[in-house]
């Protein structure tokens, strides 16, 4: 019977790799691959040691940015408040201006559309809810009637005085009607005088009311 080998080619006598390692001992082998896993060892380590220190790096540059972000961020925050204010003005200084009444030309043509033999003794428009103290303006017109008037919100007109004689006080109702601000001009009361001169000094005292729109809504 045939012998067989069930050597590989290389580990066969007679091959050139076959004497390889023949001649390590034991202990030369075992030495050989100590050193060998202490280098790797050491490689992986020095390797660790190396990312652990970009990984520092890269921390102690973000807290460093961090840091100066908050920094800019506190300096910015009075900008962005007075940003925010100014915003704020803006806005209530818009609703204002949309919402004022040029008293002086509405009390110009009051003033014009009134009768002779007629005066104002008060004047007044009503905001329907209440305004802040120190809202109301207290001025004179042309007639020399005293007038408080709220400045925002106003709807309701009402104004009282003293004409020489019915036909004014009627005179006068239709005059108001005119005024493109005034709708549904009424006639409160109307007081006869104790004269009949046709006189201010003993005239018909009355008293109107109207709806009030400063933008001269059709009435």
């Amino acid at each position: 019977m045939n012998s067989v080998n069930l050597l590989p080619a290389y580990a066969r006598p007679g091959h050139p790799w076959a004497a390889i390692g023949k001649d390590l001992s034991p202990r030369r082998a075992l030495t050989g691959g100590a050193a060998v896993a202490c280098v790797a060892v050491l490689g992986l380590g020095a390797g660790y040691v190396h990312e652990r220190s970009v990984v520092n790096d890269k921390r102690v540059a973000l807290a460093d940015l961090q840091t100066q972000v908050a920094a800019a961020d506190a300096k910015a925050a009075p900008l962005r408040a007075a940003q925010a204010a100014a915003a704020a003005r803006m806005a209530a200084a818009g609703t204002v201006s949309s919402s004022r009444v040029v008293w002086e030309k509405t009390l110009a043509d009051l003033s014009r559309v009134l009768p002779a033999q007629v005066y104002l003794q008060s004047l007044s428009v009503q905001s329907p809810t209440p305004l802040a103290a120190g809202a109301s303006t207290t001025g004179a017109p042309t007639t020399g009637a005293p007038t408080t008037v709220p400045v925002a919100g106003a709807t309701t007109f009402s104004a009282t005085g003293v004409a020489s004689s019915h036909v004014r006080v009627a005179l006068v109702l239709d005059r108001l009607s005119s005024l493109p601000w005034l709708s549904d001009v009424t006639l409160v009361s109307s007081t006869s005088g104790a004269s009949s001169s046709g006189s201010l000094s003993g005239g018909d005292t009355f008293s109107v009311t109207a709806g009030f729109n400063p933008n001269g809504g059709a009435k």
